[in-house]
């Protein structure tokens, strides 16, 4: 039986999770990276590892969410990361922190598709557009984790009892929930019937490389934002660690206000806004010189980019040719494909030349999602299961 309230509040922490796992990562990269001697190039070396198993789990997700259940698959990876991040916190050498970001980028991609298959399931059973409120909560997670980091940087506590008093309760608390989480039957019936397969539709193929896009770009100021503070801006570590933060938490208050305004002045409209204020905000990252304007900067880029992910879910979903497990898991999929590219890339700019002509690369990147996106909106897609 569909509880809206009770269903509604355990797939929101099912996407805070994997918010606040990532988050704490980003937070502490600095701290990490000191702790182990890490380079740049070893940075971008982890976040590859990262990105490469999450690709891998994310070629297994649709299989696994068919067999056993995305919510099976939320809770069992909700475990598995939590377990990574402990590896990463605690690792004292480099091949034990590319073990233990490998695991971490698995069990997220896990997690990513099956989270992003619920909140599609609660869309539809709902018949009301919800998947921005639940990225909201992904944003809310990695506000937290950002806190906490700042926090525990400033009070000179380590990396890995930051990881594990920050989210051991949260695991809990996403298992004490679980059964709460909606069936899969509407995933497996809500698209074409027939038992042939189909290849990907364009306006999911599209939906996919917009969110890789738009993923990599993202993923810069957590990957990238806190170590470009610290190293080119000269801030302090607990400054750094406010860089994800201060992005996630207009993210999530944005993305509290962006589902009435899809409805009001359509999704292809409301992403083609954000992605213009995200490149012009990254303008100003890339030349301002203070330390705290590029924060302000950065808190911008997260108003900007804070309904293009859900709203690229949502459309994905809702293709009405293959089933929302499968086209989220497609999406996911090319996500994880930017962070297993685009972060080495980066690290080996920033090793070679400087950071901040590495970060260059996030504006050219920004620019093509807003050209994608233009293509996106001539495409007709199937909206008749939200109501207004």
């Amino acid at each position: 039986m569909f509880h809206p309230l009770r269903s509604k509040a355990a797939c929101a922490v099912f996407f805070f999770l994997p918010g606040l796992y990532y988050g704490l990562i980003v937070s502490r990269l600095p701290a990490i990276k000191m702790h182990v001697g890490l380079s740049d190039s070893q940075i971008g070396l982890c976040l590859f590892m990262f990105g490469c198993f999450g690709l891998l789990g994310l070629l297994f997700s649709p299989k696994l969410i068919s067999r056993f259940s995305s919510r099976m698959v939320l809770c069992v990876n909700a475990v598995l990361c939590f377990l990574g991040l402990l590896g990463i916190g605690f690792a004292q050498t480099v091949p034990q922190i590319f073990v233990a970001f490998g695991i971490c980028g698995f069990s997220v991609s896990l997690l990513d598709g099956a989270m992003n298959t619920q909140g599609v399931l609660y869309e539809k059973a709902s018949k009301r557009p919800t998947l921005n409120l639940f990225h909201a909560f992904y944003s809310l997670g990695a506000v937290f984790a950002s806190a906490a980091g700042s926090v525990c940087a400033a009070l000179a506590i380590g990396s890995g009892i930051n990881f594990l008093v920050a989210s051991a309760a949260f695991v809990v608390l996403s298992l004490s929930l679980s059964g709460y989480l909606l069936s899969d039957r509407t995933a497996l019936t809500s698209a074409s019937t027939g038992s042939k397969k189909h290849r990907l539709p364009a306006v999911v193929m599209i939906c996919a490389v917009c969110s890789l896009l738009a993923y990599a770009s993202e993923g810069s100021v957590g990957e990238w934002g806190g170590l470009y503070l610290t190293g080119d801006k000269g801030a302090d570590q607990s400054v750094a660690a406010l860089v994800y933060g201060l992005f996630s938490i207009v993210t999530f208050f944005a993305r509290l206000a962006g589902d009435p305004l899809r409805t009001k002045f359509g999704e292809n409209n409301l992403m083609l806004c954000g992605l213009a204020l995200a490149l012009a905000a990254m303008g100003v990252v890339l030349k301002a010189d203070s330390a705290y304007t590029v924060l302000a900067a950065y808190a911008v880029m997260g108003l900007g980019f804070a309904h293009v992910i859900p709203t690229l879910f949502s459309i994905a979903g809702r293709n009405g040719i293959i089933p929302a497990a499968s086209a989220t898991a497609a999406v996911a999929f090319m996500s994880y494909a930017g962070l297993l590219f685009v972060p080495p890339c980066i690290g080996w700019v920033a090793q070679h030349f400087s950071l901040h002509a590495a970060l260059c690369l996030v504006p050219v990147m920004i620019a093509v999602t807003f050209i994608l996106t233009l293509r996106l909106r001539s495409l007709s897609v199937r909206n008749s299961e939200l109501t207004p």
